[in-house]
């Protein structure tokens, strides 16, 4: 019952391989399969403090878990059926297809005491097609990874018993893990909606369009991850992750293909972290093998055209990195706003230590709506409204008045760079910059070279962020870039779970969370960035035929109609609207 193994449930065989007797427990749980995923869960059970009974036919699974340590090694190993009967709860972790699914469970329903829940592990399986096979007191045990357990998503077959609904709450509460209890949903609800972010991620490093350094690089320090997205893969098992997108593409509801480099991988046996390989190394060879491109000296007169809330911390942060800044605006009322804002949050945040020194004290700068001060600007970076058109006839501009090597930046964040910065006429230095929100304390940007930009200005645009403080990842031109393009699909398939009331808000976010591990969840996400600036990102993303991402959500559309952005307009957020309207159909509900 291992993973890529053989099943054979009906042998006679009870001989076992006990590893060292330890004091009783309170509870003992028998998980059966011992790949990837179940090992894991074995190991977790047996850390917490709980008697498991590791179960598999495959000789290599039972001695690869007979070499754990013994903090982690199942107090019992042994073939189907032993350890069946005494446990008081049973967890199926075999792979992902539902026919192997159902011989397990048909087999253990065999052997199992009446009473005795059952937890599946199948992600991509509904309950209802798996009780016949399994009997009463079926429950489905969904999470994104194994190996770092605290928190689970528990759906509940509809013949399940109350007695062993608690039981299984009881000893999962007893094993440290906490449960979210959630509908019996393909894909569940945290699993689902970020296997389809790490696909995405897995597409950009096949496509050629960013390194798997890269997309890790950004998706941590863009969106707060503790790791990428590709790391994520690497723990889950390249294997098991290719099985789970393979059947969520099956069953249709906007997941894509699995991306090919997942095979290209396997067949080489790269595996992830349990085979040392896979989009990065898991051995004792360094981690980090990036060749670090040689940087250029990047100019020292900085203008930032703009004035809203990007155009301003980016002057901030060009300021705290020493750079003669100026901050070009439209008009001198613009400019003095703008100089406001920036003399503001430069005092506000200024360092602690002596502010009079030469290494602590900010460059000297100024806001203006003098246009002149473009013909001696060494670096420029276009802050302004997100319109290409804008854009463009900017463009054109600063082609006719800067001096021949000053470095032209955009800092988009959905728009084309090629289109952006085309008219300039100077495609060797041109390039995006995008900046994260707040510019100055985000650590990210990402730099996204046009065709026909030049290594020395790809390096110098290097030296200017690396002189701001900030890490730098290099992706290819095309609308949302890395972070973009996989935050915004995935709020917006948030959002059509939320559309089909397969949850609530509150429980979505709390999943996202708890189980999925996210610094915010999916609706609180959104509040913070704005619907308008959701839709508009998804409209781009969708009208971009180099990227696989669905409309707008149709909810996503309502919201914007409505006036509920988020926290941009105090008292109607995006979690207001949402709740309003679940408890508006409450009454034609009980009605009909």
């Amino acid at each position: 019952m291992a993973d890529h193994t053989s099943t054979t449930a009906s042998t006679s065989s009870t001989s076992s391989i006990s590893s060292t007797d330890v004091s009783p427990h309170r509870f003992t749980v028998a998980v059966v399969g011992l790949g990837g995923t179940g090992l894991a869960l074995a190991r977790r059970l047996t850390r917490a403090g709980l008697a498991v009974t590791g179960i598999d036919d495959d000789p290599a699974a039972l001695v690869r878990a007979l070499a754990l340590d013994p903090g982690e090694r199942p107090r019992t190993l042994t073939r189907f059926p032993a350890g069946v009967a005494t446990a008081d709860l049973v967890i199926e972790a075999v792979p992902e297809p539902p026919a192997l699914k159902r011989l397990v469970l048909g087999s253990l329903r065999e052997h199992r005491r009446p009473g005795t829940p059952v937890l599946t592990t199948a992600l991509t399986t509904p309950l209802t097609e798996l009780q016949e096979a399994a009997g009463q007191d079926l429950f489905a045990l969904r999470f994104l990874r194994a190996d770092a357990l605290d928190a689970v998503e528990l759906a509940r077959a509809p013949h399940a018993g109350d007695a062993a609904a608690a039981r299984v709450e009881e000893i999962l509460t007893a094993a440290g893990i906490k449960t979210h209890r959630t509908g019996d949903r393909a894909g569940s609800l945290a699993p689902g909606l970020l296997f389809g972010l790490l696909n995405q991620a897995a597409w950009m490093v096949h496509d050629g369009y960013a390194t798997a350094e890269a997309v890790d690089t950004a998706v941590r320090l863009g969106c707060g991850w503790s790791e990428g997205p590709l790391a994520t893969l690497d723990a889950i098992g390249l294997d098991t992750a290719r099985d789970i997108l393979t059947r969520l593409g099956d069953l249709g509801g906007g997941h894509r293909a699995p991306a090919p480099v997942l095979d290209e991988l396997i067949a080489r046996g790269a595996l992830g972290v349990k085979t040392g390989q896979g989009f990065h190394r898991h051995d004792d060879r360094a981690a980090d093998d990036r060749t670090v491109a040689p940087t250029a000296p990047p100019g020292c007169n900085v203008v930032v055209i703009g004035s809203g809330t990007m155009a301003t911390g980016i002057a901030e942060s060009f300021v705290r990195g020493g750079f003669r800044t100026t901050l070009l605006a439209r008009t001198d009322e613009k400019a003095a706003a703008a100089a406001e804002r920036v003399d503001f949050a430069l005092q506000r945040n200024s360092p602690s230590t002596d502010a009079t020194s030469d290494e602590n004290a900010p460059a000297r700068w100024v806001a203006t709506s003098d246009r002149s001060v473009l013909a001696t600007a060494d670096i420029v970076v276009e802050a302004v409204v997100e319109d290409l058109d804008v854009k463009r006839r900017l463009f054109a501009e600063l082609g006719e008045v800067c001096a021949p090597n000053t470095l032209l930046a955009t800092s988009t964040s959905s728009l084309p760079v090629n289109a952006c910065t085309e008219p300039a006429g100077r495609p060797a230095h041109v390039l995006g910059l995008h900046f994260f929100n707040p510019a100055p304390l985000m650590p990210l940007v990402e730099l996204v070279p046009c065709e026909r930009t030049s290594a020395h200005t790809l390096a110098r645009a290097r030296a200017v962020a690396e002189r701001l403080g900030k890490r730098t990842v290099e992706c290819g031109d095309r609308a949302g870039f890395i972070v973009n393009a996989l935050l915004f699909p995935y709020l917006n398939e948030a959002l059509g779970i939320l559309d089909a009331g397969d949850t609530t808000t509150a429980t979505l976010d709390l999943a996202l969370k708890s189980v999925g591990g996210q610094p915010l969840g999916p609706v609180r996400l959104l509040d913070t960035v704005g619907a308008d600036v959701a839709l508009e990102v998804q409209r781009r993303l969708h009208a971009d035929p180099a990227l696989w991402t669905p409309a707008p959500a149709p909810l996503l559309e309502e919201l914007v109609a409505a006036g509920h952005l988020g926290r941009k307009t105090a008292g109607k957020g995006v979690r207001a609207y949402l709740t309003a309207r679940a408890a508006a159909t409450v009454p034609a509900t009980v009605a009909a």
